[in-house]
């Protein structure tokens, strides 16, 4: 039997297989046991797809009650319960959790376990800390503040931070040691199979994938498209994404109707396959508020396509302004439109951005850089 068994916490199957699971085919590569313990996914058929997934990579599968939101206490209470069972059964050496609410569940968790190892991935401050702040919020970021110090306390604890801002941010919420913090860029995008493709349409594409939230920038790419309509551009603005969440941010699926109605966008829905989503695709935006370190951006790169994204933790870390990409200010839906014009009517700038984030991706972003890094964390 090998020595490191490691059990990976998330909210849902379908984040772990688009984002985390090279870590776990790495471990097992090594002689290692794995397993994966979620909550579950208001997308039934994204959840299922991802699980048959997992399953497939011989990795043990556990669900728990625990949801991506917060709408029911005794569910996300029996929901913990049911973590620590699992975690019991499977006897990690190390437990690697991913995203504010798995980060918490878990360290609360580690408390009823024996001495066993925890990496928290913080990926992005997330909608708790980013956005509008209501009572409610206020309320969730006290709970959250006080519950996860007082869990860290007497755990073995490693936390991974994909940019430096939010490693400071953090910093200032639980007062950890820096001994027990890294910052490594992202989870990594493979850049063999995400390789440039041969663009054969001539009419210019705008693409924006993302969660369908208000934080990714959605609204200021729709009046951006908008802008464009208004100065007779002809340009297409695809939207992709899963409009199904309880993320209190989410935009319904009659707003996203309403922008395909008037034009201003064509919603894709979610994609299964990389390489067809971003065929024919010229420019990859993502206006967002807020990043860890996006997946997207990697992407893009690895695909050899110039990006437009705002200045803004996690964004500004994976471009390289006016060469690999453009970087313009938050909210601003005229910086984004002109971003766009610039790039649609210079091919050949589109050209050279695209050759630069692709060497940027091999040197920087490709999984065999990063999933090593992270993985010998584990040890």
């Amino acid at each position: 039997m090998s020595i490191l068994r490691v059990a990976y916490v998330i909210n849902d199957a379908a984040f772990f297989v688009s984002h985390r699971l090279p870590l776990a085919l790495e471990v097992i590569k090594r002689g290692g046991d794995v397993c994966l313990i979620t909550g579950k996914n208001i997308n039934r058929k994204l959840e299922i797809d991802a699980i048959m997934r997992v399953k497939s990579e011989k990795i043990q599968y556990y669900q728990c009650e625990f949801t991506q939101g917060f709408r029911n206490p005794f569910k996300e209470i029996y929901g913990l319960l049911q973590l620590i069972i699992y975690l019991k059964k499977f006897r990690p050496s190390t437990i690697h959790s991913v995203t504010s609410k798995a980060n918490l569940i878990t360290a609360l968790a580690c408390n009823f376990l024996n001495r066993t190892k925890l990496i928290m991935s913080v990926s992005g401050m997330g909608t708790m800390f980013t956005g509008k702040v209501g009572l409610k919020k206020l309320i969730f970021r006290l709970i959250f503040k006080y519950l996860l110090k007082i869990s860290l306390r007497n755990l073995d604890y490693r936390i991974i931070f994909q940019n430096k801002d939010d490693y400071k941010k953090f910093q200032s919420i639980i007062k950890f040691n820096d001994k027990n913090a890294n910052v490594i860029s992202g989870s990594g995008v493979d850049t063999e199979k995400l390789k440039p493709i041969t663009k054969k349409s001539k009419l210019k594409k705008v693409l924006l994938p993302s969660r369908i939230i208000y934080e990714k920038g959605i609204e200021e790419f729709v009046k951006a498209s908008k802008i464009l309509k208004e100065k007779n551009i002809v340009c297409s603005f695809y939207l992709a994404g899963d409009t199904m969440s309880l993320n209190p941010s989410a935009i319904s699926k009659k707003t996203i109707d309403e922008w395909v109605s008037d034009g201003s966008i064509v919603y894709l829905g979610h994609q299964y396959n990389l390489n067809e989503m971003y065929r024919d695709i010229d420019i990859v935006c993502l206006p967002s508020w807020r990043e860890g370190f996006p997946k997207v951006l990697m992407e893009a790169a690895s695909l050899g396509l110039p990006v437009i994204t705002t200045n803004v933790p996690g964004c500004r870390d994976a471009v390289i302004n006016n060469k690999t990409g453009i970087i313009i200010e938050v909210k601003n839906e005229n910086q984004l439109a002109n971003a766009i014009i610039k790039l649609i009517k210079n091919p050949k700038l589109r050209l050279n951005m695209g050759l630069s984030n692709r060497k940027l991706a091999e040197k920087k972003f490709d999984i065999k850089i990063i999933v090593p890094k992270i993985v010998g964390l584990y040890n």
